[in-house]
């Protein structure tokens, strides 16, 4: 499992890039939840499997725009099932949660097999693949503490 975050002085921009530009628009998204002077939480599945941040990009930006500033946010992205065997050909799912919170910015990889294996080749394979998206976007993050 992957844990890092971003400089605090990275935050802002990051934010911007999460909610304007395409960078995640290629993952499912399977929660979100964001709290300000309320709770939203959505559940983004749908008869077809899970809704792609590509279509749920405007409306967590329009809640987050039209409300007091987030205390928490939440988004758990999975890389699309039908291509998770790309990453290895054990993965059912693959995850990697962003949360945002005190000004702060982490995320955490998450993996699930087809099969339990006592090896960890599946989460080396999608650690190493997310970094590699992480420096494909110019998004720095350093090992969490």
């Amino acid at each position: 499992m992957l844990a890092v975050e971003l400089d605090k002085a990275a935050v802002k921009a990051f934010m911007g890039q999460l909610l304007r530009e395409e960078i995640f628009d290629q993952f499912e998204v399977r929660t979100i939840d964001i709290a300000t002077n309320i709770r939203i939480n959505i559940e983004c599945q749908t008869e077809e499997g899970f809704s792609t941040w590509a279509d749920l990009r405007p409306v967590v930006t329009a809640i987050i725009k039209t409300s007091p500033k987030p205390s928490h946010v939440k988004i758990v992205f999975s890389y699309k099932a039908a291509e998770a065997c790309e990453i290895h050909e054990n993965a059912a799912a693959l995850f990697l949660n962003l949360a945002y919170e005190n000004d702060g910015v982490a995320f955490t990889t998450g993996t699930s097999q087809k099969q339990f294996l006592m090896e960890k080749s599946l989460d080396t394979n999608w650690d190493e693949w997310v970094k590699g998206f992480f420096a494909k976007g110019d998004i720095v993050v350093t090992n969490r503490e």
